[in-house]
Formats: C-alpha cells, sequence, structure tokens
C-alpha cells in the first residue's frame, strides 16, 4: 500500500515536472544579455564633469552672500515668534491635548518650524554649493571652498540653535 503511495506520487511529480518544461515560453521575458548589461561589463567610463566656469566662480561670493541673508532673514523671523511660542507652551503645559490652550501652543509651535524652511532651503543651496565647490578643490584651487564652507557653518549653526528651540518646546508642550 505504501509502495503504491510512493509510486503514484513519483509519477505526478514527473508528469509535473515534464508539464512545466513544456510551458509556453513566449509569456515569459528573455534571459540573455541586454545591450545595457553589455556596456556595464565593460566598464565604460562617466564622461569627466567640465570644470567650472571662471564666471560662476566671479559670482559666487554674491550667491553665497544672498544665501547668508536668506538665512539670517529666516533666522530674525524666528527669532521674533519665539518669545510668544514660548509663552504660549508655557501656558499649555501641563494641559491636554485637543484643549484650547493646547491647540494654540501646537500651532505656535508649528509657526517656529514653519519659520524655519526658508533657512533650510538657503542651507540646502548652500550644501549643493559646497559639493561643487570641494569637488573643485580637489583638482584646483580651493578659494570657492573656504567661501562656501564658512557660510555653510554659520548658516548650520543657525539652524542648530533652532533646531534645539523646537525640540526643547516640543518636549515641553509633550508632543
Amino acid at each position: 500500500m505504501a509502495s503504491l503511495s510512493i509510486r503514484i506520487g513519483a509519477s505526478l511529480a514527473v508528469l509535473l515536472a515534464l508539464s512545466a518544461c513544456n510551458a509556453n515560453r513566449s509569456r515569459f521575458p528573455s534571459l540573455a544579455i541586454r545591450p545595457a548589461e553589455r556596456a556595464y561589463g565593460t566598464r565604460q567610463q562617466a564622461a569627466p564633469t567640465p570644470a567650472p566656469s571662471a564666471a560662476a566662480t566671479a559670482d559666487l561670493p554674491t550667491r553665497v552672500a544672498t544665501l547668508r541673508e536668506q538665512a539670517a532673514k529666516s533666522h530674525a523671523r524666528f527669532t521674533a515668534q519665539q518669545a510668544s511660542a514660548t509663552a504660549l507652551i508655557t501656558a499649555a503645559k501641563g494641559s491636554a491635548p485637543g484643549t484650547d490652550t493646547w491647540s494654540r501652543a501646537a500651532i505656535a509651535l508649528a509657526g517656529l518650524t514653519s519659520a524655519r524652511g526658508e533657512g533650510m532651503i538657503a542651507l540646502s543651496d548652500l550644501d549643493r554649493l559646497l559639493i561643487a565647490a570641494t569637488e573643485t578643490a580637489a583638482t584646483g584651487p580651493d578659494n570657492d571652498l573656504k567661501v562656501v564652507a564658512l557660510a555653510h557653518r554659520d548658516v548650520a549653526a543657525l539652524l542648530g540653535e533652532e533646531d534645539q528651540t523646537i525640540a526643547a518646546l516640543r518636549d515641553k508642550l509633550g508632543s
């Protein structure tokens, strides 16, 4: 009885295996090497990036100064809103989420986060400039890198202060 079950099971397994070999292959993609895979396999080098033009580096100090000014204005708006947000959050301390005082404090906290946004945009633009200046400095002069790195550090420090303020107020509010 057991040997009969084994024979039937083995026969079914063989039939299933043979039917899989006879499947319609047009439904499946080819496993042949594609042209993109051939190009990848030859280790073709990417075209070198062109060096920045003199005009691009000539206006760099102006662009960096504009981004610094944008971050400074954003920080001034943040600082102007900080006192009222702190007062609202202090008044809402211990209140339940959803109450009027808690909602006003949460809105003030969101306003601070929003005020921080323009400074983040300036920092992201400085990030791009810093990457380009670093690449240029790797093969040439580092004048651009010095200008951008200093501005990047200063703007990042302003945003770091804002991040700490927002985190402290969020903890105080309990959200």
